[in-house]
């Protein structure tokens, strides 16, 4: 016998320790997981790092230089007219190119390499340089070509000219802007189509041009005046537009790619970027007081907005005009500033970084959308004159001193800080700082927006609307169930529930997606009328209940008191049904959907929160509902039976018995449907519409992390940016759950400590 004892005793031992170690691997497994979704997404928070200064060239005669896409040759635009090109080493492996024969007099080089000459002739001269490469046996070799963008400007050569500058749209379209000693700039526009110059206006200004610099997007120039004055104008028109937050002393300016920002450096080594901030006009012609944007816009008067959203929402009602007018400039960032005044600024060619030079050598690297400084070292005692970044912007090509100097950077991730991930950023073309996620757009110039907040909002919307749907009925089953229903409807019930968890989430969101969104669409108000009276239908059953006989309720049999419910319910049912069209008809105009926009401005979309609730709740109703029954079906029946035999009814047990006693397990029951809501991928994916937006409407759909995660990740390359955002939000729902864990364990052990009298 003691022989037996102690057998058992060592299985015991041996199923213990397994089962302690099983649980510990598993722990570390999920910890090795996070661990490394979480290093995945750490590049992100680190900054930019470079390589040492290297000297090119000593003493060169250079007007502009730069580099090709590998960094294996830089150029100089030299004052005698041609292009000259040194390898790492300061060896020339191509031939000089000769742009002219005569002596060049300004020079500027814009982004995607766009070089602007003049010389002495009055002969102006817009292109780029071009490397190719040959494959000949495995070896490479690599050419050097100009490839011209426009045919040559021929300008007044007895003009004594101080500056160029130029910038291409991509689609042949070029505008050039040429600027005397004194005098009036020279604007002009190739036309591609034509392959023609077309002459501008000269725009009126105070004083002669020191700068000038032109948009991407060939709309805006915008000059310097010798007083540091900034002056903004829209092409081909040259309106004049309104500039805020740039006094004199501006120095150098430059538009980054795309043309919706301006860098301005000053004398005092200011760093501000400028964004152009659309406006419209809102004219009340009719016969009351309209609010708009917090102001109150009188009958027959007008007001200018910067939110043309909010004007956009106004269009629709009547005797309200919305007109667009003119946007303004205006500075939304100041960076960190640099140690002296600034000299020269080099946009970036594919991203928004760019690079500011100082009177004192310092040369620095911003990222515009992320307002971040993320190198500044001082390259040269002399100042800086040009500078460029390099195509891939992989590098950096600097004239300080006639000594043409390079330096590698590395710079992953500028786009990304905790400003950007979670606090409004303003981002080009809109009318203020706002949560944007938006990862691709339709152009090489697009910005990207990585605000998390849009994501994290949509994941805490889909579960509110879910757990809204899905808890009340969910407890109130379980409760029902497990101690009012009948042992046959018991047995009927609660396997049919647990079974609803065998449906696949896929399966539900197609549903959700392809059958319930465009019903509820067809019968939106009779939907809505119709989830509003049920509780009355609840109310009306418990009333028909009660004035029902007594006699009549003791010959009901068990579970009898459903069929008032179901009664109420289908006479409710069948008026809103009647009824939903005639009132659909009196009050909003035979139309709700349009009624709800042009009265509200709320837009109705097919795919959204109510669908979202309908179809996430149903997948978390099983969830809460086995786990809450098993709980209430736990306490003793020894409690219940005590509870009756003191007088009290079926309902007073449950509620003030059972449902204290059980309260632990119905909180643990409702914080892991939080978790299954929370977690959930498929049907948010299918149903959700997928649109991020920050507002709780019913109307409207989201965009959840976890369906964030499913729609891009096989898009995003490998160590991109986006990449490892996905990666970081997978991060954060892990953080979620392990939230929800913990709120529900801390307040569970609260709960049985509170009732452990039961």
């Amino acid at each position: 016998m003691a022989t037996r004892l102690l057998t058992e005793k060592a299985k015991d031992r041996i199923a213990s320790g397994v089962i302690r170690v099983g649980g510990i691997f598993v722990i570390l497994v999920v910890a090795a997981i996070v661990v490394n979704i979480s290093l995945e997404a750490l590049p992100l928070f680190g900054s930019a790092s470079s390589g040492p200064v290297e000297v090119v060239v000593d003493g060169a005669e250079a007007l502009a230089v730069g580099s090709d896409s590998r960094r294996e040759t830089r150029w100089t635009v030299r004052s005698d007219g041609s292009i000259s090109f040194f390898s790492n080493d300061g060896v020339a492996p191509f031939e000089d190119i000769e742009l002219t024969q005569h002596q060049l007099v300004a020079v500027d080089h814009e982004i995607h390499g766009l070089i602007s000459a003049l010389d002495t002739s009055g002969q102006l001269l817009v292109g780029r340089v071009r490397f190719r490469d040959d494959w000949v046996e495995g070896v490479r070799t690599t050419r050097a070509s100009w490839r011209a963008a426009a045919d040559p400007l021929i300008l007044d050569s007895s003009v004594s000219w101080a500056g160029v500058t130029a910038n291409s749209d991509g689609e042949g379209g070029v505008t050039v802007v040429a600027w005397p000693s004194v005098g009036p700039p020279v604007l002009a526009v190739w036309d591609s189509d034509d392959e023609e110059w077309q002459r501008l206006k000269s725009p009126d200004l105070p004083g002669s041009v020191v700068r000038a610099a032109v948009a991407e997007d060939q709309r805006t120039v915008a000059f310097l005046d010798g007083a540091g004055g900034l002056r903004i104008f829209r092409l081909p028109q040259l309106t004049e537009l309104v500039v805020e937050g740039i006094q004199a002393g501006a120095t150098a300016a430059r538009f980054l790619i795309g043309g919706g920002s301006l860098v301005v450096t000053d004398d005092r080594g200011r760093v501000a970027v400028l964004l152009e901030v659309p406006r419209v006009e809102v004219v009340n012609g009719g016969s009351t007081s309209v609010r708009v944007s917090g102001q109150t816009v009188e009958p027959g008067r007008t007001i200018e907005i910067l939110d043309d959203e909010v004007g956009a929402g106004l269009a629709s009602k009547a005797d309200i005009e919305v007109r667009t007018v003119a946007p303004r400039w205006q500075v939304v960032r100041d960076l960190a500033p640099l140690p002296a005044a600034g000299t020269a600024i080099a946009p970036g060619h594919r991203r928004r970084s760019f690079l500011v030079g100082a009177a004192d050598g310092t040369v620095a690297l911003y990222y515009s959308t992320s307002a971040r400084r993320l190198l500044q070292d001082r390259w040269s005692d002399g100042e800086i004159a040009v500078l460029a970044l390099d195509p891939k912007e992989d590098g950096a090509v600097v004239l300080a001193e006639g000594d043409v100097l390079a330096r590698s950077i590395r710079n992953p991730h500028p786009e990304v800080s905790l400003r950007t991930l979670f606090l409004p950023v303003w981002y080009e073309g809109y009318a203020a700082p706002k949560w944007v996620w938006q990862t691709t757009g339709g152009s090489d110039a697009f910005e990207p927006k990585m605000s998390l907040w849009p994501l994290i909002f949509g994941t805490l919307k889909a579960t509110l609307y879910a757990m809204l749907f899905s808890v009340p009925l969910a407890l109130m089953a379980a409760i029902y169930v497990s101690q009012l229903a009948p042992p046959r409807l018991q047995s009927m019930v609660k396997p049919t529930v647990e079974l609803m968890a065998a449906v696949p989430s896929v399966v539900v969101g197609f549903l959700a997606a392809l059958w319930l969104a465009p019903r509820l669409e067809s019968a939106l108000l009779a939907s809505l009328i119709g989830g509003a009276s049920l509780p009355f239908a609840v109310v009306l059953a418990l009333g028909l209940w009660r004035v029902m006989p007594s006699d009549l309720r003791r010959r009901m049999p068990p579970g009898g008191e459903l069929l008032p419910l179901l009664l109420t319910g289908t006479v409710v049912v069948a008026a809103v049904v009647l009824l939903a069209d005639p009132i659909e008809s009196w009050f909003f105009g035979g139309d709700f959907q349009r009624w709800l926009f042009t009265e509200w401005g709320i837009r109705y979309d097919q795919r959204n929160s109510i669908v979202v609730g309908l179809a996430l709740g149903f997948a978390v109703i099983p969830v809460i509902f086995t786990i809450a029954e098993d709980a209430c079906s736990a306490v003793p029946a020894s409690l219940v039976t005590a509870s009756r035999a003191l007088g009290a009814t079926r309902w007073q047990t449950a509620i003030r018995l059972v449902v204290p006693a059980a309260s632990p397990g119905l909180f643990a029951a409702v914080m892991l449907g939080l978790g299954r809501a929370v977690g959930e991928t498929m049907i948010v994916l299918m149903a959700a519409g997928n649109t991020p937006l920050l507002d709780l409407s019913l109307f409207n759909g989201m965009r959840t992390m976890s369906a964030a995660i499913a729609v891009e990740i096989p898009e995003a390359p490998v160590g991109s940016t986006l990449f490892r955002m996905l990666f970081l939000t997978g991060t954060l729902l892990f953080v979620f759950t392990l939230v929800v864990t913990t709120v529900a364990d801390v307040v569970g052990s609260y709960l049985r400590r509170r009732y452990a009298r039961f």
